[in-house]
C-alpha cells in the first residue's frame, strides 16, 4: 500500500506552508493570501536550494513553488524531493506556480511529480481552490523512475481542451 501527501485530511487552518519563490513580491503576496485564509505557520525559502533545507529542518505540509528560480529552479526542487529514498519528505503535495505555463511545461511538471499547478498571476480563490483541492485529493505515492508521484490525468484548459494521458497516470487540473 502506498503512502497519501502529507496534507490529506488536515484543516486548512492547521497546515504548515512552505513557500519557495525568488520574488520577495510574490513571497509576500503569497504570505499574505496564506494568512488571510487563516494559516499562520508558514515558512518561506528563495529557491530550491533553501527550500530543499527548509523541508529537512521543519515539518511541512505543502509547498507552494515557484518553477523560475536560481540556483535550484522547480524543476530540480522537485526532482529531488521526490526522490525514492527521500521518505517521508517525498510525500509532501507541491504546487507549481509558472508565469508561462505551456503544455510541454504542464506534462514535464506532473511527470516529475508536482501534485498542482497554477499560473501567475494568482488570485487568492484560485490557491485556495488548489490548496482545498490538495486537502482532500486521496490518492496514494506510486515510485516511477527513480521519484516518486501520484496517479494523474491532465486536463488542458484555455483553448487546448484535450485530456492527455502521463505515462498510465491520470490528472486533473481542476
Amino acid at each position: 500500500m502506498g503512502e497519501r501527501s502529507t496534507a490529506f485530511g488536515k484543516e486548512l487552518k492547521s497546515l504548515k506552508i512552505l513557500t519557495v519563490e525568488d520574488n520577495g513580491s510574490m513571497r509576500l503576496l503569497l504570505r499574505t493570501m496564506l494568512n488571510t485564509f487563516g494559516i499562520s505557520t508558514i515558512r518561506q525559502a528563495r529557491d530550491g536550494t533553501d527550500g530543499l533545507t527548509e523541508l529537512q529542518l521543519y515539518d511541512i505540509d505543502l509547498v507552494i513553488s515557484d518553477w523560475e528560480m536560481q540556483p535550484m529552479n522547480g524543476r530540480d526542487f522537485i526532482t529531488s524531493v521526490r526522490a525514492i529514498g527521500n521518505e517521508p519528505i517525498c510525500f509532501t503535495p507541491i504546487i507549481v506556480l509558472t508565469g508561462h505555463a505551456s503544455r510541454s511545461l504542464i506534462t514535464e511538471a506532473f511527470e516529475i511529480g508536482a501534485t498542482h499547478l497554477l499560473v501567475k498571476p494568482v488570485t487568492p480563490a484560485s490557491l485556495l481552490h488548489r490548496i482545498e483541492w490538495v486537502l482532500n485529493d486521496a490518492r496514494e505515492f506510486e515510485a516511477a523512475g527513480g521519484i516518486y508521484r501520484q496517479p494523474m490525468i491532465i486536463q488542458e484548459r484555455e483553448g487546448l481542451r484535450r485530456t492527455k494521458t502521463v505515462g498510465q497516470s491520470t490528472w486533473a487540473l481542476e
